[in-house]
């Protein structure tokens, strides 16, 4: 129950702020949108959406064969859907790593694979958003071009850290996998850009290349983890850069709604099922992580009392 609540509390704040936005733009203009919605974009924008699911399960496959040794062909669509249902639990999308659970064998490799799909995805979103803040903030350019250079350090001396190497599951060419990840969400950056150009350009001139810019924040309101999926912050960034573009705050609130449900709570609600199918892999995980807190236990006071006892060994 008390879980329940604290998932309640955490969709009312994205919802508050939604409804904030709402209060503050044209109702009248926000119903409007959905009414005059032309058929045929909404098919394009659904096909779209499509290629982005394709998309962003090529991405998760190609990282699990580059760091698991051990996962089968037909439990990848379970864990793929399964992580858009976890995303929506936590703010910041932390509980995506559930996910690895519902792939049964060594979870090592597994767990890295998450951890580079979400590291080199918040890597692109970042240097992408720092690299055109200068174009809506020109006195921001000095303290942009600091932090690129701060992250691109960072990614520099990412591969030497211990802890990936420990925990490897084989060898992997680091900055080769970078390179296909950033492809594959480039790909996702590429659809949710068309989506929203489909969308707004039918009733405002707007060029292709400011949508693109626009979208890139809007692609990392996720990274900011106060509300479920970022929502509520996405729907403010896009009613504050369209406007520089002339696209009225109703419009712009309107259409980040609609693209929010059709590629994130859809899916979501198809990962339902397959989580409630495979729920017995959560209760092995439970099993497994008492046990090994058992084991932790035990070595550790073996230790302490190889420590408190005499070497009487020594001594004779």
């Amino acid at each position: 129950m008390k879980q329940w609540i604290v998932f309640i509390l955490k969709i009312a704040v994205g919802i508050t702020i939604v409804a904030w936005i709402l209060m503050q733009v044209d109702q009248n203009k926000f119903l409007e949108y959905f009414l005059t919605l032309q058929g045929t974009d909404v098919i394009q924008v659904i096909l779209l959406s499509l290629i982005s699911l394709w998309i962003q399960y090529k991405r998760w496959k190609y990282l699990l064969s580059q760091y698991s040794n051990s996962f089968e062909q037909r439990d990848l669509i379970p864990s793929f859907f399964a992580g858009f249902t976890f995303r929506l639990m936590i703010p910041g999308g932390h509980a995506e790593l559930s996910k690895v659970f519902l792939l049964p064998g060594r979870k090592r490799g597994k767990i890295i694979a998450f951890g580079m799909e979400r590291i080199f995805q918040t890597f692109l979103k970042i240097v992408l958003a720092v690299a055109f803040l200068p174009i809506f903030f020109p006195g921001y350019l000095p303290i942009c071009i600091t932090l690129l250079i701060i992250v691109m350090i960072g990614y520099l001396f990412f591969p030497k850290i211990p802890l990936l190497r420990e925990y490897a599951e084989k060898e992997t060419a680091y900055h080769t996998t970078f390179f296909m990840t950033a492809l594959y969400s480039l790909g996702v950056y590429i659809v949710m850009v068309l989506q929203y150009y489909i969308l707004i350009v039918e009733q405002y001139q707007i060029d292709l290349l400011a949508t693109s810019i626009t979208v890139i924040y809007l692609w990392s309101a996720g990274v900011i983890p106060i509300s479920i999926s970022g929502l509520g912050v996405r729907e403010g960034l896009a009613v504050y850069f369209f406007n520089f573009y002339g696209v009225p705050a109703a419009y712009a609130l309107a259409t980040s709604l609609f693209l929010f449900v059709l590629n994130a709570i859809l899916p979501a609600l198809i990962g339902i099922p397959y989580i409630y199918r495979k729920r017995e892999h959560f209760r092995e995980f439970r099993s497994s992580l008492q046990t090994s807190r058992e084991i932790l236990r035990s070595l550790r006071s073996t230790k302490s009392s190889n420590r408190k006892s005499p070497d009487l060994t020594s001594e004779k």
